[in-house]
């Protein structure tokens, strides 16, 4: 029965299930969107998915560990180190908007989100059969999806969730997830087009910004490993509802104000080794060694990476994997909760490192040197 997950996974990667004709794509707003041949698979054939599922996968072989792998292809603008990239004309402009909320009052507050406004994420290989989905918005996806009863979304009102087949770069996003009566229940809940493992460019459906959940959210793995190789993504208060850049891929909010953050938008720390080892000295020594280690590896991706700002909540937040998912992960890797001098760990972490004499802005990724736009 477990062979059978496997081939059902891997025939919506190839294309080579075969039960009905492919369906057309939905129309999501104005963007164009096109449904690849194992979108149109797991809709046609949604009905014949729990014959090929298996009730529950064998625990040992959903034990076997995946090796991390950096998702996403070497020019997803994300994955570009800001080295390539000239700075933004109007950087200095576009940087002191980041301390500012809506309202036009100052705001410093720079957060890593663990608990609200993060993604909680799933492996594909550990479902235990297909549920079916029920969504609010279009969708591309009817039927059924991978599905773990002891599965969560992320805390918070945007209950946010991936589902993974590491196996063949499949990718579910999912947002106010509810799994009740035996069906899933979610605002939006999409498959990405294409292979997460390779992918270049946004997809509308997926939040506010239009790139899919898994760019560039930061995961525990890649913090063991050492070195975090892509930008991170920041939801902020004063994002623009007038304009949006590469790469991001739409307006969630049209008629807003103009003075806002253009969604998109890429920023970076300018801050040598010796500047981020005075940073680690001057945090609270209450902290653990491995904490510190930890914030060294995510201030050297903000300097190499940086972040793109890809969606809007109520203050500037870094996007890592919900601890609803990675709880034991981020202990393990110094991440828990401690509060020190009334300053709230590890929330707080990076206060003080983004501040704006360190901070510069760069150019829509479409407008990159050639040799790093997106394919």
């Amino acid at each position: 029965m477990a062979r059978h997950v496997r081939l059902w996974l891997a025939s919506l990667r190839s294309g080579t299930l075969s039960c009905a004709k492919p369906v057309s794509s939905p129309n999501f707003g104005s963007a164009t969107t096109h449904s690849t041949r194992r979108e149109w698979l797991t809709r046609a054939c949604a009905g014949g998915i729990a014959g090929l599922y298996a009730r529950r996968v064998q625990s040992q072989e959903r034990a076997a560990a995946v090796p991390y792998v950096r998702p996403f292809g070497p020019r997803a603008p994300w994955n570009v180190p800001i080295e390539h990239i000239p700075r933004h004309a109007d950087s200095n402009d576009l940087v002191q908007r980041l301390f500012f909320d809506p309202a036009g009052a100052r705001n410093t507050k720079f957060q890593i989100a663990l608990d609200a406004y993060a993604y909680a994420v799933y492996s594909a290989a550990k479902s235990t059969g297909p549920a079916p989905i029920k969504t609010y918005w279009p969708t591309n996806l009817t039927g059924k999806i991978p599905w773990n009863p002891a599965w969560k979304p992320a805390v918070g009102l945007a209950g946010q969730m991936i589902v993974l087949d590491e196996e063949n770069g499949l990718e579910w996003d999912l947002s106010e997830v509810d799994y009740k009566l035996f069906v899933v229940n979610a605002a939006t809940a999409n498959l990405v087009p294409g292979d997460y493992r390779t992918n270049e460019v946004g997809f509308p459906p997926s939040r506010g910004s239009g790139i899919p959940f898994l760019a560039m959210l930061v995961r525990p793995a890649e913090i063991r490993a050492g070195v975090i190789e892509h930008a991170l993504s920041m939801s902020v208060g004063n994002i623009s509802g007038f304009s949006f850049v590469a790469p991001a891929t739409k307006l969630e909010f049209p008629r807003g104000g103009r003075a806002g953050i253009p969604a998109g938008t890429r920023y970076s720390l300018i801050v040598t080794d010796a500047e981020i080892d005075l940073w680690l000295r001057r945090l609270p020594k209450d902290l653990s060694d491995r904490t510190r280690e930890t914030a060294r590896i995510i201030a050297v991706a903000l300097r190499d990476y940086g972040w793109f700002v890809t969606d809007v909540s109520l203050g500037n937040l870094l996007h890592f994997e919900s601890r609803v998912s990675a709880e034991r992960e981020w202990l393990a890797l110094g991440l828990d909760d401690q509060t020190i001098r009334k300053t709230e760990y590890p929330r707080d972490l990076v206060a003080g490192l983004l501040t704006s004499d360190r901070i510069v802005a760069y150019p829509p990724s479409d407008q990159y040197p050639e040799a790093w736009r997106a394919r």
